[in-house]
């Protein structure tokens, strides 16, 4: 294992702090988050054409959506499918049971391109229904700029009212088309990727979306010092190949731009050209092509956001709303009581307080999907020399109870993460559990054979976002048991974590990070350039894996679990959890479903009454 000290994290230090959130916290992921299918049927190196179905996320998967394994983003299977359940809890107390599987960890690996015949942009299959009035959503925080191709998957609550994809991820992990009807790889090494468009479709500014207006969106996000780029940092060249197709040639190979290019990870939240030219009116403005468009001089930065139908939206069937105002409340318990009050009727939600959510009758979606732990980024011994010493870095692994923990923080221990995968994923061992048991002992033995055995004080960063600082306390307290003192600084907002994170100043970070897919891992969590790697560990026989995982067409459970497997025995970092991911609905509303298939991203625009 090499360290290249400071490759990372000062590269990104001129970009907004809060943008450079990776899929892999929130949705995304997902952070997305991002995520496709483990079930989904393995991809074959051949075009199909099907029957489409408006995507709905309610509806079930539209027919021609391919399988990728990318995760927050394509869809890859092979063997049998491991489900892994999600549970909706309704105000009724009702539950209902949706298999997520290894949806999100199939969506990379997809050779094939599949699609449909596209019905007429914006025709109704029935009767346009009746709209609501104004749907009031909850976020718990905002970009400092609107502009999507700058940002982060973490706020694809916001992006997703004005940009819809290029691809849906549903619920079963499946791709469904959207603004592209036909797509996937079309040779036996994922490394040509091929896009059919809808025709018809146009931005809320009035500007075609072709397949000009795509590849100069691909471009614009490539060009850009983000998660998001680096996801498509692969990409070699971009061909127009008609009006509304596009091939896309990549330098090495990538299963996971069928992820990329939905709704998890944003890639494919398609910007107008014309924007672009002047992409600072994104920062409070949007120009998409999605339901519906902003009003800036109705929406306040980092307080409120107003949105109305797009008059040009290719399907009004999925525009529910007369208005759509996001709030911004930061306190997840404070959520909870605006929708008590009907000042809010939907919102996001967290781990820490879904329970409560219920008891207040509030339906809540969720499935897990992020690793929360302490990010151990110090592998080299920079900053922290015990650190450096794998030794010390099992130790800490082994010192702590992540059951007791789950079930104190989350009320349910079989929430306890050991591992880089979630049960259900392709890359899950349940033999890895075992290899990171609760054993303080071997612990303190560890610390002894390291040189350590009189103590050892390790500094960590920490932000009172997510319930993480709750987390940090419970471990410290555990590793205080074996010898181990963390020193704690605390930080009230994500931009001042996220400047603490990528300055390299501390040995040891909170982490919540989406486990989509091994592709999403590697982005932010892996690679010596993402924003959770900000000291820059390299680790050859981890990039020998990744590139054999990259090449792989088919079944990827070898190889994903062997990555995992080299992640455990290094002590990458201390995971303690699998958090859910979670969204509340007051009474009255349906039409999302959060599940491990769509990385816990769903279609939010979906939202509608009953």
């Amino acid at each position: 294992m090499r360290v290249l000290f400071g490759i990372s994290g000062r590269q990104w230090t001129s970009v907004p702090q809060a943008v450079r959130l990776t899929v892999a916290i929130l949705s995304v992921g997902a952070l997305l988050a991002s995520c496709g299918s483990d079930d989904a049927p393995a991809a074959e190196p051949a075009t199909s054409v099907g029957t489409e179905a408006v995507p709905s996320e309610s509806d079930g998967a539209p027919t021609g959506g391919p399988a990728a394994d990318e995760g927050a983003a394509g869809a890859q299977s092979g063997g049998e499918a491991a489900q892994e359940a999600t549970t909706t809890t309704t105000a009724g107390g009702e539950t209902a049971t949706a298999a997520g599987d290894d949806a999100a960890d199939d969506a990379a690996a997809e050779p094939a391109t599949t699609g449909s015949t596209e019905a007429t942009p914006g025709e109704a299959s029935s009767p346009e229904p009746a709209r609501g009035g104004t749907l009031t959503f909850g976020v718990l925080g905002a970009p400092p700029s609107l502009n999507p191709g700058i940002g982060d998957p973490a706020f694809n609550t916001i992006y997703q009212w004005a940009y819809d994809p290029l691809v849906i991820l549903q619920p079963d992990g499946t791709f469904a088309p959207n603004l592209a009807v036909e797509f996937g790889y079309t040779d036996d090494r994922n490394m040509r990727y091929e896009l059919t468009l809808r025709a018809g479709v146009k931005f809320s500014d009035g500007t075609d979306l072709d397949a000009e207006a795509v590849k100069s969106h691909l471009d614009y996000v490539r060009s850009q010092p983000t998660a998001l780029a680096q996801q498509l940092a692969r990409v070699a060249n971009i061909d127009v190949t008609g009006p509304l197709s596009l091939v896309i040639e990549l330098s090495e190979s990538d299963p996971g731009l069928t992820f990329s290019f939905a709704q998890g990870f944003g890639g494919g939240n398609v910007i107008s050209p014309k924007a672009i030219e002047t992409p600072e009116t994104l920062d409070l403005g949007t120009a998409g092509a999605g339901p519906y468009m902003l009003v800036p001089e109705e929406s306040i930065p980092f307080d409120t956001y107003a949105f109305v139908p797009n008059p040009h939206y290719w399907n009004p069937d999925r525009v529910h709303w007369d208005e759509v105002v996001l709030r911004v409340i930061p306190n997840s318990s404070s959520m909870i009581e605006a929708i008590r009050a009907g000042q809010v009727q939907a919102s996001q939600g967290d781990a820490t307080t879904m329970a409560a959510a219920e008891e207040a009758g509030i339906t809540v979606t969720s499935a897990p999907l992020a690793l929360v732990g302490l990010n151990l980024v110090d592998r080299g011994g920079v900053v922290s020399a015990p650190l450096g010493d794998v030794r010390v870095r099992r130790a800490l692994n082994h010192a702590v109870d992540r059951e007791a923990i789950a079930a104190a923080l989350l009320g349910d221990g079989e929430l306890a993460l050991s591992q880089y995968a979630l049960e259900g994923h392709r890359g899950y061992d349940p033999a890895l559990d075992a290899a990171n048991a609760y054993d303080p002992d071997l612990a303190r033995r560890l610390l002894q054979e390291a040189g350590y055995g009189d103590g050892v004080t390790i500094s960590v960063l920490d932000v009172n976002l997510l319930g993480l600082n709750f987390m940090v306390q419970a471990v410290a307290g555990q590793l205080a048991e074996v010898g181990v003192t963390l020193d704690i600084t605390t930080v009230a907002d994500p931009n001042a974590y996220f400047t603490g994170l990528v300055s390299g100043d501390y040995p040891a970070v909170a982490t919540f990070y989406g486990l989509s897919t091994m592709q999403t891992l590697h982005v932010g969590f892996i690679n010596p350039m993402g924003p959770f790697n900000p000291l820059g560990t390299v680790d050859e026989e981890l990039d020998s894996l990744f590139a054999e995982y990259f090449a792989t067409t088919g079944d990827t459970s070898d190889v994903e679990q062997r990555i995992n497997a080299r992640l455990v025995d290094q002590a990458w970092a201390l995971p303690v959890m699998g958090s859910p991911l979670a969204f509340y609905l007051s009474e009255g509303l349906t039409g999302i479903e959060a599940t491990t298939g769509n990385a816990s991203v769903p279609t939010l625009v979906d939202i509608r009454p009953s």
